[in-house]
Parts: structure tokens; sequence; C-alpha cells
């Protein structure tokens, strides 16, 4: 249940931790037998908390805690002041599981207002994971070489809309990529971007019993057969791809030699050559050479989510505490750019987040033209009281 909101309340933190409220993830939660047990910090409020935590400055829990001290704002819209071994408690303790759910319903609830990226393709998934470097000493559980250590986090990025739908925590660096693809789920219909380290006829089988399509990077020594050259039009080439070399159709006689499959071979303006494997004869050799390409974008997303929210700086040091962050900071990001969208916000959504971290926990009233854009997003979020924020 969302708590109530006063027009004394009114700030940025308010808006942002209500579009989390408005959400039942409790319900999710409730799930659990040991809910009831959770009274000070119940499942929703965990993720409140931690959401609060990626907008803050501070990056630990002292900070937060304190920020709750001395903030009404923060403690009206969570709920009541945090208490350190509470919150430490919660983060340690908190089912990986759950959290994830939870930000998927958050994702189904709001995801349709994120703006697409004006993309000509749709139903576009890339593939990917990535390390997050941590310390061995502190965080024994991340294994990764002899003296250093690393968790992986393996995601299925939607390309269009440019947020994650599907999240995998591997708590050893050194665990290869591969072994999250069985959680992963695969849906009819949508095209599944891959780098060659996911080559696999396994996993090639599964997507085409499931009824998705792949576009992945060919590996080398994969023996294959022509059956027909595809003339190569002449076409104008976008940036980065110098010319299409080849669009064969192939089968492979070590996989099934009865499916038809297709080899495109581009090469890049540096002169590197690319093959790219497909089940996709409707569309074609140019535009599988730009959704390979397209798989960088995935690549971008991590150095974004790297360097905006904190994924590198656990509160705690459990092998659960990271995860859970992660997760937080997927619902942060998704409604920052929500924020952004309907709000209007013409510049960058790096600004507009920077922006709102400087003016958290500011009165509403004191904003300036972010006011607008905010009774904007209130408006979409049929937020209690809307005409409290001055339309000028």
């Amino acid at each position: 249940m969302l708590e109530p909101i006063t027009t004394e309340s009114w700030a940025l933190v308010t808006l942002l931790l209500y579009a989390v409220g408005r959400v039942n993830t409790q319900a999710i939660f409730n799930r659990d037998p040991y809910e009831s047990r959770r009274i000070a910090m119940p499942g929703s409020r965990l993720l409140k908390s931690l959401v609060l935590y990626q907008m803050l400055k501070t990056d630990s829990q002292r900070g937060m805690v304190r920020t709750s001290e001395e903030s009404q704002d923060v403690q009206q819209a969570l709920g009541g002041q945090l208490v350190r071994n509470t919150l430490s408690n919660a983060i340690a303790q908190r089912d990986l599981d759950q959290m994830i759910e939870a930000w998927v319903l958050v994702l189904q609830h709001d995801g349709p207002y994120i703006g697409k990226a004006g993309k000509k393709f749709a139903r576009i998934a890339a593939v990917d994971a990535s390390l997050i470097k941590l310390s061995l000493q502190a965080f024994d559980w991340a294994k990764y070489r002899e003296k250093t250590g690393a968790a992986k986090i393996t995601c299925v990025f939607d390309w269009v809309k440019g947020v994650p739908s599907q999240f995998v925590f591997t708590a050893s660096g050194k665990v290869h990529d591969m072994a999250a693809t069985v959680a992963l789920e695969w849906s009819a219909g949508w095209t599944y971007l891959f780098d060659r380290g996911y080559f696999s006829f396994e996993l090639l089988t599964v997507l085409i019993n499931a009824g998705a399509h792949f576009v992945i990077r060919f590996k080398e020594g994969v023996s294959f057969r022509v059956i027909y050259r595809n003339q190569i039009p002449k076409v104008a080439l976008p940036a980065g791809i110098k010319e299409l070399v080849t669009d064969w159709t192939i089968i492979l006689p070590g996989w099934d030699s009865q499916l038809m499959l297709r080899l495109v071979t581009y090469r890049l303006t540096d002169g590197k050559r690319i093959r790219v494997l497909t089940d996709r004869f409707d569309l074609t050799a140019l535009s599988i050479a730009q959704l390979y390409k397209g798989r960088w974008t995935i690549e971008t997303w991590w150095k974004w989510l790297k360097q905006v929210y904190k994924v590198k700086e656990p509160l705690g040091v459990s092998e659960n505490a990271l995860p859970v962050q992660i997760v937080a900071a997927f619902v942060t990001d998704l409604l920052l750019r929500v924020f952004k969208h309907c709000g209007g916000f013409k510049g960058s959504l790096y600004e507009f987040i920077d922006t709102c971290r400087d003016v958290l926990l500011s009165p509403l009233d004191r904003l300036g033209d972010l006011r607008k854009i905010l009774r904007a997003v209130a408006l979409l979020l049929e937020l209690p009281q809307v005409s409290a924020i001055s339309e000028t």
C-alpha cells in the first residue's frame, strides 16, 4: 500500500519512490513464509531503499541512514527512518529471485512508457555477460583469478527500448558465459544477437525449438557446406561497414544436415572480416550485418550501468548484496528513463539523471523548469494532489 503524501513532502525523491511503490511488488514478497517476520524491512521497502541508494551521492549504509534521519521527505517516502542493522540484514538475506521478479513486475508496468530508440527492427534482443571486478580479500566468494575477484552478470537486453529484460547473476566470474543461458527464457518470434562465445549447437537448437531466431558470430573451425550463393546487391552502406562480401545459404553437417541457414560475411572499414550465422532469410544481407553490428549496444549499456549506478560499491560483503543492488539499479534506471521521456526533458539521459541527483531532496517549487517536467510525470503517475506542483 502506498504511503500517504502531503503537499509538504513534495520533492523528487517523493515522486521516484512513489513510482516504485505504485507497483504492488509486496504481493511477490508476501509469498515468502518469513515475510511476516520482516516488519521493519519488508521486501517492497527494501526495494525503495535501494533505489534511494542509487540516487544518493553517498556509497555507504551509514550515509543512507544519515540521510533518512535528516530528511522528512525520505522518511515519509520510505515509511520511516532506516536502521542500519535492519538494512544490512535485509540486503544479506533477501531472496534474489523475489527481487528479480519484483523488477520484472515494475518493467511490465512502466516499460510501455519508455520512448523507443527509433530502431527500424522490432523484437530484437542482445545477450551478453559482463564482469564486475571486486576485491577478492573482501569478497572471497567472487572467485575469478588467483589474486583478483569478479562476479558476472548476464543480461538479455531489449535492443529497441534500451533496457534489460532478463538477468542472471553468477558469483564466480570465471564461470563460462554459456552457463547462464540455461536460466534464460527465449520468446517465439524474437531474434537474439550473440557474440561467438555463445556459439553452441545445443543453444541454437533450444532457440529454434522455442520458435526464436538468432544472429550469431560464426565460430572459426566449424565445418559447413555452401548450398547457394546469393547475389550481393549494390546498396549504400552505413558508417563502419566497408563492403558486403558474401551471402550464402549453407548447412552444418556437424549439426543438422537438413537445416538451411544463412552465412553473411561483411568487412569493416578497418579491414576486419565478420562472418554472421542466422536462420532469418526474410532480411537483406545488409540488415543482418546491421543487426550484428548493433549488438554492441549492450556493451555500451554495460559501461553506462557501471559508470552511472552503484553496482561496484556493494552495501554488504555477502554474496547476496551485489545482485540485489544490481536489480535496484535496473529499477532506478527504468524509472528515470520513464521520467525523462514522459516529462519531455530535452537534454541527454545522463544530464537528466545528474540533475535529478542534485535536486533529489529539494522542494519542487524551487526547481524552475524542471518543475514542469516533474509535474508532467506526476500527472502520468496519477499522483495524489498533483495540483500541488505549480505549472509556472
